[in-house]
């Protein structure tokens, strides 16, 4: 039975993948990867996207169209479609994950490590600061796997967004966070492969040089799209999602739900 884990790196360029995330391009390189880009949908905000990454929907039509809509639920997601076909889910990820899922405001004295059975998310890790370290993160990842071995794992760190904010999508600081998140990534992936885990790379959007996003331009747009199966190989899968919108059905096809 399939299991996979889906790194969605937040606000990460996908030149600034090809150029700076070495260790995957190594194992792109060895034929162990297929990787290609996507453009995300409109507009190019963190909120927005990560409703129509979870949903499937763009922002037009499930309503997440800023990052100030705290508390409002984006509808059904792709953990609808694995808790309905008896999957289990664990989840790393920003707070604004949770309330999109739950429809509830975050509170972080009550709902850091809140699961939410009723979608088959047996185990979850919520963080709200910006600067929460992508080591960290993955780190809480690795602890839910060991622990739950759930079939589906959502991993979404933050280094990448926090860097292109501060410093800009041309700088050092954000190719910097790339490398780093490279290097914890060639800690991580031998461990998820070994225990049958494949792994989708991707992006909810870009980077301008201006320090945000939010509009048109393709380095606002374009993100990375990473197969990286445990058993090698360069294939496309079968359903391989050519449009942000397409992300939740591959999800759900990957893990048996459709």
């Amino acid at each position: 039975m399939n299991k996979l884990v889906l790194l969605l790196v937040d606000g990460l360029r996908a030149d600034t993948a090809r150029d700076y995330l070495g260790y995957v391009q190594a194992l792109n390189e060895a034929g162990r990867a297929h990787w290609s880009t996507l453009r995300c949908e409109l507009p190019s905000l963190s909120r927005p996207l990560y409703a129509t990454v979870l949903n499937g929907r763009t922002p037009l039509d499930h309503g997440i169209l800023g990052n100030s809509q705290a508390g409002q639920r984006c509808g059904d997601t792709v953990f609808d479609d694995l808790a309905a076909a008896g999957r289990t889910s664990a989840v790393a990820a920003y707070h604004w994950v949770f309330e999109l899922l739950t429809g509830a405001v975050f509170d972080p004295l009550a709902h850091r490590e809140t699961a939410l059975p009723q979608l088959g998310i047996e185990a979850a890790r919520w963080y709200w600061e910006d600067d929460y370290p992508d080591s960290h993160l993955l780190a809480d990842a690795e602890a839910m796997r060991l622990a739950q071995s759930p079939d589906f794992l959502l991993v979404h760190p933050m280094g990448l967004d926090l860097a292109g904010h501060r410093h800009g999508g041309e700088s050092t600081g954000y190719s910097m966070a790339a490398r780093k998140l490279d290097m914890v990534l060639a800690q991580a992936l031998p461990r998820w492969h070994a225990a049958g885990y494949d792994l989708l790379l991707t992006s909810d959007h870009g980077m301008h040089a201006d320090h945000w996003h939010g509009g048109p331009l393709p380095v606002e747009r374009d993100v990375p799209l990473v197969w990286l199966p445990h058993t090698g190989g360069a294939e496309a899968p079968a359903g391989w999602p050519t449009t942000q919108t397409g992300l939740r059905g591959f999800v759900a096809r990957r893990l048996g739900c459709s």
